[in-house]
């Protein structure tokens, strides 16, 4: 007995109906099996009663055989015309094949959608299903949740029936993640963005909207479709194909630099930016570039900056030999390193190519930051335009920094031997050193040099280098430059594009001056497009106060004035202290006053309080003797005034130490006596309250005297109980009583007058 475990039969001829039964497979493991068109078929036969595992199963059929008892990694069955659409039901068996890749035998052929996959139990084994024949028109929208294994799911030729009403024909996909997705080749309305690593959905007419920012970390694949909208620099470095579209907008520099790379101008063809002809390509102006050298492991250098590139291919090193693997990132970064076993360490300047710029192949010298001098050689004078000539200078203009005799000089253009750059009225410069050395700094990065030119090298329109317009401009013999013929150049030869502000109406409150790209603001203004109002005259805000812009106001803390600009204290008072002493009072205010004290003042109820000491947060003066009881009652104003600028409150101090009914007192209790001024306090109060009940005692008693002696009067009246006669003649003196002076007759007594 022959044991086989892989049997492959090509180009097999049949004669006959033939039937092949899968339990004559048991010993086989990987079974092929290829015929070409006949008017006869294979049919195949599933016998088997127990499990059989396949590691693939390769066929040509004209039906779908049943997969019952069956573990497959792998089934590819080629579709024959003589296919019987019946079969199909037979999908439902497939749960235990993990990998299912139906082609027509012809690419003309149109089959329906396995839809008996749909119908499979939710832990079925398929991750992998590739549909490559053209596929019929659904009776209803697909769920594919029962496919909740699919990884890949490719549809590269879909048709133009596979929809319903132009719809795309499946649901339950939103939560769903794919290593890979095809949908190509269709009739589909709109465009369905499926989450998927690699997703590819080309040649459908479908409309919608491109995501502006790339979609995160995958490949995506949208030509011949009629998406619109626009991208921004997030797509740079990452892998699609756009081609074809209705893409608008501005195409980001990173793709304008390398458009001539053939796997950039491939992948975005056929779309509608608005600055740029592929038929007229601009030269790329704007690279930049920076090298860092690693100390900490010197085998490596890191290249970073504007526009480098999406591809390891989109620049050439030569300085490096058995240069090793590049990272890069988004167009902006390549870490370069060399193989380990390679001897030396890198080099700290290397040279450059770039082979796809739209101005030709270029090559740059560039040298790693801080490990060389800037040296200069000469500085040329055109006008207000420095040409600075020399070495070791970068490209990044952002990192270099020149003074012309202590004047800082705008930076247009540089490479590594040569800056040239703008010094607005720089006549002025020149004029006033003649007869002197011109000092200039040249800073590039974290290290400098100084250089020193004469007048006699400064161009004054006599002695200028004449310069090369290049066909922009026309040169001028009296300022040494070229007059350039529109405003769409610049530079002291016409040689750049002008500079567009972010304003270029600057708001109304400057001029765009388009050699530096800048708006020159007028006195006071602020920002990029001169939209802002400084604060203060320009000075800015003190005291950690913040500007406004927007109406040109400091925002301040509550201690300080705005209009200063916060530098100026606003008074405050927290609260009020009333001190009685032996000849006057002294008010003692508390609160914020701050170190300016312009014309200090403190009315009371519009009276001087004699101010007899100061300082940030205490005021003591001596204020108008009023009483202490008038204090509480009056509501008196309390104002204090400094710098022009007044607080206004209420005269409401604490009394210190008391409030006594004589003028020279205080009319207030402290909250905070001491324990023996309550005992003293409390005594006088007793003894006060005796002294009160004495007096009415005392008053009591004369009050009734008086009114016992007016009842006695009334009742001598009324019942004549006394004979003033008789009472005379009583009264009168015996006559033993001749040595007494007689009173009594001298002075009558009248008792009616009693």
């Amino acid at each position: 007995m022959i044991l086989i475990d892989r049997l492959v039969i090509k180009k097999l001829k049949i004669k006959k109906n033939y039937n092949l039964y899968f339990s004559s497979l048991k010993n086989v493991s990987i079974f092929e099996l290829e015929y070409g068109p006949s008017n006869f078929q294979i049919n195949y036969i599933n016998d088997l009663f127990e499990f059989k595992n396949f590691i693939s199963i390769n066929i040509f059929s004209s039906s779908i055989p049943s997969m019952n008892n069956i573990n497959i990694l792998e089934l590819v069955l080629n579709l024959l015309p003589s296919f019987n659409l019946k079969s199909f039901s037979n999908f439902s068996t497939f749960s235990n094949v993990e990998s299912i890749n139906l082609n027509p035998t012809n690419p003309s052929m149109i089959f329906p959608f396995p839809i008996g996959l749909c119908n499979l139990n939710f832990n079925n084994s398929l991750g992998s299903l590739e549909i490559n024949y053209q596929i019929d028109k659904p009776l209803d929208f697909i769920d594919l949740s029962a496919l909740g294994n699919l990884f890949l799911f490719l549809m590269p030729n879909v048709g133009p029936l596979f929809n319903v009403d132009g719809e795309f024909p499946f649901i339950n996909m939103i939560n769903r993640f794919y290593i890979r997705f095809e949908f190509s080749n269709g009739r589909i309305n709109s465009f369905n963005f499926i989450n998927a690593t690699t997703l590819t959905m080309e040649n459908n007419g479908m409309a919608g909207t491109i995501p502006t920012a790339f979609p995160g970390d995958r490949n995506i694949n949208l030509k011949g479709n009629k998406l619109v909208g626009e991208i921004d620099e997030s797509w740079c470095g990452n892998l699609f194909d756009i081609s074809d579209n209705y893409i608008s907008g501005e195409l980001p520099s990173c793709f304008k630099c390398h458009y001539l790379q053939p796997l950039i101008s491939s992948t975005l063809s056929g779309n509608r930016f608005k600055n740029f002809d592929p038929n007229n390509l601009e030269p790329c102006l704007d690279l930049e570039l920076n090298l860092e050298y690693n100390h900490s492991f010197n085998r490596s250098l890191t290249l970073y900056g504007k526009n480098l590139g999406p591809f390891d291919n989109s620049l050439r090193i030569y300085d490096i030999d058995n240069i090793g693997p590049i990272t890069i990132i988004a167009c902006k970064e390549y870490k370069i390193r060399k193989f380990t076993w390679v001897p030396g360490d890198a080099p700290k300047a290397i040279n450059l190519t770039f082979p796809f710029l739209p101005q030709g192949p270029r090559t740059f010298e560039i040298s790693a930051y801080n490990e060389f001098l800037p040296h200069i050689d000469s500085i040329i004078r055109y006008s207000d335009y420095f040409i600075i000539s020399g070495k070791y200078f970068a490209y990044n203009k952002s990192v270099i920094n020149v003074l012309i005799s202590n004047h800082s000089c705008s930076i247009i253009t540089s490479n590594f031997n040569e800056i040239q750059c703008y010094l607005s009225n720089s006549n002025q410069i020149i004029n006033s050193n003649s007869n002197k050395l011109i000092a200039s700094i040249i800073q590039v990065m974290n290290v400098s040099s100084t250089f020193n030119f004469t007048a006699n090298q400064a161009c004054n329109g006599n002695n200028c280098p004449i310069a090369d317009c290049n066909k922009y401009g026309e040169y001028n013999y009296e300022s040494g430059v070229c007059d350039c013929y529109s405003n769409e150049w610049r530079g002291y030869s016409c040689e750049l594009k002008s500079l567009n502000c972010l304003s270029n109406d600057c708001s109304g409150n400057g001029y765009c001056n388009s050699i530096i790209g800048k708006c020159q603001c007028n006195k006071n203004r602020a920002f990029d497009d001169c939209s802002g109002i400084l604060c203060n005259d320009g000075n800015g805000c003190f005291n950690g106060g913040n500007c406004n812009f927007q109406i040109g106001v400091c925002n301040c803390s509550s201690k300080w004035i705005e209009s200063s600009g916060c530098a100026t204290p606003k008074q405050s008072i927290d609260s009020q202290q009333l001190v009685q002493t032996k000849n006057n009072q002294i008010l003692t205010l508390i609160g914020w006053f701050g170190n300016i004290n312009i014309f200090l003042t403190v009315l009371i109820d519009g009276k001087i309080c004699d101010i007899t000491s100061n300082n940030n947060e205490t005021i003591q003066c001596i204020p108008p003797n009023y009483h202490c009881d008038f204090i509480k009652t009056s509501s008196l104003e309390l104002s204090v005034s400094q710098n022009n600028y007044i607080w206004n409150g209420v005269y409401n101090p604490i009394f210190i130490n008391g409030c006594s009914n004589s003028n020279e007192g205080s009319s207030g209790i402290n909250n905070s006596y001491s324990n023996s001024n309550e005992k003293e306090n409390s005594s006088l109060s007793y003894k006060n309250q005796s002294l009160v009940l004495i007096l009415s005692i005392v008053l009591s008693l004369i009050l009734l005297g008086l009114l016992g002696l007016v009842f006695f009067k009334k009742l001598v009246i009324k019942n004549n109980y006394l004979n003033i006669n008789n009472i005379e003649n009583k009264i009168r003196p015996s006559e033993y009583d001749n040595d007494q002076p007689d009173e009594f007759l001298k002075n009558k007594i009248k008792l009616i007058d009693l």
